[in-house]
């Protein structure tokens, strides 16, 4: 189920944004069990596809734009990019149980619990930040990109990528994985992306094979000499 932003804080049980975005990091601090590794590595729909081409497309990436060390994932679900990221890499997530799945699965990755949009590290400790299929869920995605250019280091990469406007995403009710209470997921355009992505350097942004989602990559600018 869909509601955007201003669908949601419009509803009458919620006074104020402020109470809208505490209830959606709620659910997924609290509610949310989804095992993105579980149904990637598992055919229990046709979303298992799906979360194996994120995974993979992801680590391609990487190699691609030579990403260095260290690593954050940020918004880590249960590890599926993290396990493809080097030993040593952070996960940040803000549900204990994904992080607990992580520790078991993943003992020389660090997961870490924090909120995306305030997160528990210190200025430029990263060379790389991966963000996949997070952003549409944070309540303020600017809040979000404005914490992974500061924990970034100069000249840090960013991947990440994020839902477009697809009609494919009207569909996820037929999903037999998804969970249909889920209270935010936004889409987007790759204007709308480029622009959220003011304060980087944009190295490329593009749509998906099936144009599913718009998928970026982007540095923290460097250090004027």
């Amino acid at each position: 189920m869909h509601r955007h932003h201003a669908e949601t804080i419009d509803r009458p049980d919620f006074g104020s944004e402020t109470a809208w975005a505490e209830w959606v990091r709620d659910y997924y601090r609290d509610i949310e069990s989804y095992d993105w590794v579980d149904v990637a590595d598992n055919v229990r729909g046709l979303e298992s596809f799906f979360h194996r081409n994120r995974r993979r497309v992801i680590r391609s990436l990487l190699k691609r734009y030579r990403a260095q060390g260290p690593m954050l994932d940020a918004g880590c679900g249960t590890g599926l990019n993290l396990s493809s990221m080097p030993s040593g890499s952070v996960g940040l997530d803000i549900n204990p149980r994904n992080l607990a799945l992580i520790r078991s699965r993943l003992p020389d990755r660090m997961a870490v619990e924090g909120d995306i949009e305030n997160m528990p590290f210190g200025d430029a400790v990263f060379e790389t930040v991966v963000c996949t299929e997070v952003l549409e869920h944070v309540p303020h995605p600017d809040r979000a990109l404005a914490e992974i250019r500061r924990v970034l280091r100069p000249g840090g990469l960013l991947v990440g990528s994020v839902p477009s406007r697809s009609l494919i995403w009207r569909l996820r009710f037929l999903s037999s994985t998804c969970p249909g209470e889920e209270p935010f997921h936004n889409e987007y355009r790759p204007p709308e992306v480029r622009a959220m992505l003011g304060g980087f350097e944009v190295q490329r942004i593009w749509l998906s094979a099936l144009h599913f989602n718009v998928m970026f990559a982007a540095r923290r600018p460097s250090l004027t000499p």
